[in-house]
């Protein structure tokens, strides 16, 4: 664990994104739980729904204490909610794992899972590449 508590296990990494609907989903492993995230640039945070904080609670991968209060968001459409603050203990995209990082849980069980800025800033340089439907990590 580094001081910025960021691990690289590799130089480069390029995950194959999926894409469907319009939109780009990464394959991520949310405290070792595989999920498929939205690739969102636009988001602020890593947002997931009701449905998935229940599951990862159950499953003993989500504590009580990694929840740490409530936030107001805004979503695309402007429409002001209110979501959980909760700390994700380890997400891992590829070879690339973040510790502690802060998310949203939505209240609303059909809400999309998000990866969002809060995340994405800490990888530091994140290529895209859409003929090959891959982003790469440096």
């Amino acid at each position: 664990e580094g001081e910025n508590n960021f691990e690289i296990f590799h130089k480069s990494n390029k995950i194959k994104m999926k894409y469907m609907n319009g939109v780009y989903l990464v394959p991520i492993y949310v405290n070792g739980v595989l999920m498929e995230f939205i690739f969102d640039t636009g988001a602020s945070n890593i947002s997931i729904s009701a449905t998935e904080a229940i599951y990862l609670k159950k499953q003993g991968r989500l504590s009580q204490d990694d929840f740490i209060g409530s936030a107001n968001f805004s979503d695309a459409t402007g429409s002001i909610s209110t979501g959980t603050r909760i700390i994700l203990r380890q997400i891992q995209i590829g070879n690339k794992v973040l510790r502690n990082v802060e998310a949203t849980v939505v209240h609303n069980l059909d809400a999309p899972l998000l990866l969002g800025q809060s995340a994405l800033a800490r990888f530091g340089k994140i290529s895209i590449d859409n003929r090959n439907h891959e982003i790469t990590f440096e």
